[in-house]
């Protein structure tokens, strides 16, 4: 049985302070406002971008340093009515890339065909063939879309032949890249693009982007981002990048687009899962809509899930979808299959600290399915070849601490080819080697400590079982959506009265729990049932779960998602989350130890002189001083070497703890004194500096988006009137209260729909406003006080930092 290891959450100094305003500041719970800072989430902006994602933080597709030309060759390709061909990969993250760029092309115009090869008669990637019939067929670009990175000498072939390549792609690049026409790829050196993990159809969304931004620049565009973000979301939910930053708005948008899809196949693919007219969920998608796109491709070709995409004919879209169903039920046979006779391999020895196993009727299709369940069942890293004729095709699955791709890549001289990620990769080799490469893995694995090969399961919160209620799971989907990079919150608890366990399902394969002293509460975990021996005759256990809702004839109540169920778990400190408070508590520390600053450094008030007179002083005396400048948006600190006996601090600081820091640098750096001049401020920079708009402004705001949403709706508004901050404030504050929706934006020009209110405007609702206004009031409250405050008050003040 796997060895799983339980993380403690580290509490972190001064967060649950009770005298924190931040959690009631921004409408959230201290378990929400804890559980973010425990994944790195601390600022007050940070926090409200991830949970109100807005579509004016999606950056730029020109940041892309190459876009700029791909573009121009789209252009010409339009203006000569030259053949573009369109070339995916056979998952959803390649389906849905193929999908969404053939749907923009098509509809600006273009000339655009579409191709995706067969995984079990070509492969993936880009090939030789494909490319000698796209020339037959006078095709001149062609775009990839989720591969072609490592296609060195394919694109080298198709330049030859006078073919244009634009590569779009996500994969980790070679050394040497293809000489393509242009290349987006956010994981290339010098992409120019800020976030490094979009899916393949978070690229493809890109390039899209961009066409709409040039092509249909002026106007509102029929094709809006926003309708095809649902295509982007459900391929980025598929192919498990990090659901942050960029990707985190995509699929935030893109579920709430699905729910009204303008794309007929996508709607009937719903309908066949049972999603339609539903509120829709990442793992929803991930389980159950894109299982079924991948089916076909996995099984044979994709082109069915392609088509089912591209599809206007309702007749054909229902037969589609229930061939994917049926598909994906094969699929499905087909891999408990593979799965059970590797067990039976497994299991007739020790298991080893790598799998490498291999079968002459396995499908190399589900592989790669069959090796990630073979992960959750032993916790080791797995690498399951399909043996054809004298080639095997391998996938592989990893885990934490150790690098598949890496792995793959030391092995290089036993392999034919290979690719991926540092969890999932794919290859080929000849069937001799296999021998080779299991021993060379095995080998290479000797030297990784033990505790490598134990599950670690990251606990975010310790509660009780009696706060389990509906409140609390209301407060954890703040959090959604959820996903790798942002998993679902874990939640553990220590000697949870056990009042039944047993096994259900077919096969007895899931196990079942009742806790609490008349079995309150309800767990239950998947593929989990061998492990009811285990807790058996346990009065009390330790608990790992997630929470969930739970429908029984209408009926909704919480459910408790088993993780790991244990008499009594082991636990382990979470080094990483511990360092940061440590680093925050040593910094106290000091503080508390020994004051702001000593006696024999000076404080000066000058806060009553202006520029000109403290300036004219300090020259008079010859001081050299480090000037602390807040009297704009940004503070202008002195640069870290730059030491000088005086520091002078002007305008407004955000708080008497910035105040007191300076002052203990200053002590630190050896400075003589501190002098505190020109305490005085613009109240407009300081609205800038706390992102405050008022109720008037937010007024007058919307009279102005209203007047031209009634002329034309969707509209371009140009925030020419009104600072850009203001522009951009305003507009997040009306998404969050779903009164505009912005689809697209460059610079000040801004596509905006406006959506006829349903209620009563309440700002208050708004979460952005409701911090922004908290943020104002106390800026202001501490304006007053640091400009008026009688100097012995003052220092008495800072004496308690």
């Amino acid at each position: 049985m796997t060895k799983r290891i339980w993380t403690k959450p580290q509490p972190l100094p001064g967060f649950k302070d009770s005298r924190s305003p931040l959690p009631q500041r921004l409408g959230i719970t201290p378990v929400v406002a804890d559980i973010l800072r425990q994944r790195g989430i601390e600022a007050e902006e940070e926090i409200m971008e991830f949970l109100r994602p807005s579509l004016l933080n999606l950056n730029s597709p020109f940041a892309f340093r190459e876009m700029a030309r791909a573009i121009e060759r789209l252009e010409l390709a339009r203006a000569q009515e030259e053949k573009i061909l369109i070339y995916g990969d056979y998952d959803v993250d390649g389906v849905t890339s193929t999908a969404l760029l053939y749907k923009v092309l098509t509809d600006l115009g273009f000339k655009a065909v579409a191709y995706i090869p067969s995984r079990m008669d070509e492969g993936y990637g880009l090939h030789k063939d494909a490319i000698t019939k796209a020339l037959q067929a006078n095709v001149k670009v062609m775009i990839t879309v989720d591969c072609g990175i490592t296609a060195v000498d394919e694109v080298e072939y198709a330049r030859s032949q006078g073919i244009d390549i634009i590569l779009t792609d996500h994969h980790e690049p070679p050394d040497s890249l293809p000489q393509a026409y242009a290349i987006l790829n956010p994981k290339v050196k010098d992409s120019g693009y800020p976030f490094r993990d979009l899916a393949g159809v978070g690229v493809a969304f890109k390039l899209a982007q961009a066409l709409l931004e040039r092509l249909e620049e002026g106007k509102s565009g029929a094709y809006a981002v926003l309708e095809i973000l649902d295509l982007a979301a459900l391929g980025t939910i598929a192919d498990l990048v990090p659901l942050t930053h960029e990707n985190r708005t995509i699929v935030a948008y893109g579920l709430r687009q699905m729910e009204n899809t303008i794309h007929l196949g996508l709607r009937t693919l719903l309908e066949e899962c049972g999603l339609w007219g539903k509120p829709l969920k990442a793992g929803q998608i991930a389980f159950m809509v894109a299982p079924r796109i991948n089916a076909a491709g996995r099984m044979d070709s994709a082109r069915a899930g392609l088509e089912l995409l591209l599809t206007g004919h309702e007749e054909r879209a229902v037969e589609l979808a229930r061939f994917l169903s049926r598909e994906n039920a094969l699929r499905q046979d087909t891999e408990k299959e593979i799965f059970a006779e590797a067990v039976e391999i497994l299991e007739k020895a020790p298991i080893p600290r790598v799998i490498v196993l291999s079968g002459k009727n396995w499908h190399h299709g589900v592989i790669g399915i069959v090796a990630s369940r073979l992960v959750e069942r032993y916790y080791r890293p797995v690498f399951l070849i399909a043996e054809e004729e004298e080639i095997g095709k391998g996938s592989a699955r990893g885990i934490g601490g150790y690098h598949v791709l890496d792995e793959l890549k030391a092995q290089a001289e036993l392999l034919e080819k290979f690719g991926g990620h540092s969890q999932a990769a794919g290859f080929s080799l000849k069937l001799e080697t296999i021998p080779l490469l299991r021993e060379a893995l095995n080998q290479a694995a000797l030297h990784l400590p033990e505790e490598i090969f134990y599950e670690r399961i990251r606990v975010d919160q310790c509660v009780p079982l009696e706060v389990l209620d509906a409140s609390l799971l209301h407060d954890l989907e703040h959090l959604a959506p959820f996903g790798f990079g942002n998993p679902s919150p874990v939640l553990a608890g220590r000697d949870y009265p056990l009042y039944m366990a047993d096994t259900v399902g077919k096969d007895h394969a899931h196990l079942k729990c009742m806790f609490g002293p008349q079995g309150e509460w309800e767990g239950i975990a998947f593929r989990k049932g061998e492990e009811l021996a285990n807790i058996l005759g346990s009065a009390t256990v330790d608990v790992a779960f997630g929470l969930d809702w739970n429908t029984f004839r209408g009926v909704q109540s919480i459910q408790l998602m088993l993780k790991d169920i244990q008499p009594q778990a082991s636990w382990q400190e979470d080094h990483d989350r511990s360092l940061a408070g440590q680093e925050i508590a040593l910094g106290q520390e000091e503080t508390a130890a020994g004051g702001p600053y000593p006696q024999e450094l000076e404080i000066m008030d000058w806060r009553s002189k202006n520029r000109e007179e403290w300036s004219k002083t300090l020259e008079s005396r010859g001081d050299s001083v480090a000037l602390w400048d807040f009297t704009g948006i940004s503070p202008q600190e002195p640069d870290a070497d730059h030491q000088a006996p005086w520091a002078v601090i002007i305008g407004v600081p955000p708080s008497w703890q910035r105040v007191a820091d300076i002052i203990r640098q200053v002590r630190n750096s050896g400075g003589q004194g501190v002098i505190l001049a020109e305490s005085q401020i613009d109240p407009l920079v300081l609205k800038e500096r706390t992102g405050y708009l008022s109720r008037e402004d937010l007024v007058q705001m919307y009279r102005v988006l209203y007047d031209l949403a009634i002329k034309n709706n969707p509209f371009i508004w140009v925030a020419e009137e009104i600072p850009l901050w203001q522009a951009r404030a305003g507009l997040k504050i009306f998404e969050e209260l779903n009164l505009f929706r912005c689809l697209r934006h460059r610079s000040n020009t801004i596509h905006i729909e406006w959506i006829p209110a349903q209620k009563k405007l309440d700002l208050e609702g708004a979460l952005r406003f409701r911090g922004a206004k908290s943020r104002w009031e106390e800026a202001m409250a501490f304006k007053e006080e640091y400009c008026a405050m009688p100097w012995p008050e003052f220092k008495k003040r800072l004496g308690r930092y």
